[in-house]
């Protein structure tokens, strides 16, 4: 047991004394060097990869701590990028909602003797039959069936149907419509009915012109004023093309709009057109058996 314990006891004095010569070694590795290269040869590698664990662990550290920082700005920069869109949509909207007014004043301005009220396009049908919108206005703020409905660049239609807060107005466009028109030019002034078009809705018609009737390609068509529902001289649209009927008696002019119906949102209802317009009873008779103002039977 004695034995035993003298070899431990000499092991760690032994082991105390090579420790205590490595580090004296170390400490004065310049004085001898024949000790301490083959040491700081035999560390280098340790060393090294030692320290180039350590780099690599700051540099993913720092990566990491990046990529954190990274993300939370990215997000906060997508949110304030996505508010900024946001404003500079309603502000575009806005605009253009301002320039739509402005146009409506500038109507009324115009047009003085008439009484308009603006509203604004809640839902649209355009079947091939069927050209209509409904409003937010109805029977609350003043509004009775057969008002002529307008915009500045021209004709829209005519309210149709009445109910407590909307109306459905129907548009120049529908095959149902008859509009009273004539040609602005003063060399001319040919009058006949405008009507829709089933088969090209975009494009209503000026239908059953006497044969010699003077109408060119260019020429402005404005209400004539009879029947009673619209107001005389308000623009329907331009002839874009003139079509001989095949009986060889009359012709039809073809139109382009002066409204884009594409872009309709507001209009404005004349409250009084029954008083600026033409009664019924006065309106010539433009061809035989044509169908009155309003909606065709």
């Amino acid at each position: 047991m004695r034995g035993m314990e003298r070899r431990t006891l000499i092991w760690a004095v032994a082991i105390l004394l090579l420790i205590g010569l490595v580090g004296w070694a170390w400490r004065h590795r310049e004085a001898v060097p024949f000790v301490t290269q083959p040491l700081v040869a035999a560390a280098t590698p340790f060393e090294y990869g030692t320290a180039r664990v350590a780099q690599e662990v700051l540099a993913g550290a720092t990566i990491l701590r990046g990529a954190v920082t990274g993300y939370a700005e990215l997000h906060q920069l997508r949110a304030e990028n996505d508010a900024l869109r946001g404003a500079l949509t309603a502000h575009r909207e806005m605009i253009a909602e301002n320039e739509r007014l402005r146009g409506l004043l500038q109507f009324e301005a115009t047009y003085p003797q008439y009484q308009v009220l603006a509203a604004r396009v809640i839902t649209r049908d355009d079947g091939g039959w069927t050209q209509s919108a409904v409003i937010d206005r109805g029977q609350a703020e003043g509004l009775t069936k057969y008002m002529a409905v307008m915009l500045p660049q021209g004709v829209v239609g005519f309210v149709s149907d009445v109910y407590p807060h909307s109306a459905r107005i129907q548009f120049i466009l529908d095959p149902r419509t008859a509009v009273g028109g004539i040609v602005q030019r003063p060399q001319s002034r040919v009058a006949a009915l405008v009507s829709g078009n089933g088969n090209d809705v975009a494009h209503p018609e000026m239908i059953d012109i006497v044969k010699e009737g003077d109408i060119v390609v260019g020429d402005a068509v404005v209400t004539s004023g009879y029947g009673g529902l619209y107001p005389k001289g308000l623009l329907i649209g331009t002839v874009k093309e003139i079509v001989p009927d095949p009986s060889g008696v009359v012709k039809r002019a073809v139109l382009t709009p002066a409204v884009d119906f594409t872009k309709l949102e507001e209009v404005l209802v004349i409250l009084n057109a029954s008083t600026a317009a033409v009664p019924l009873e006065q309106m010539p008779n433009l061809v035989p058996d044509a169908p009155q103002e309003g909606v065709k039977g």
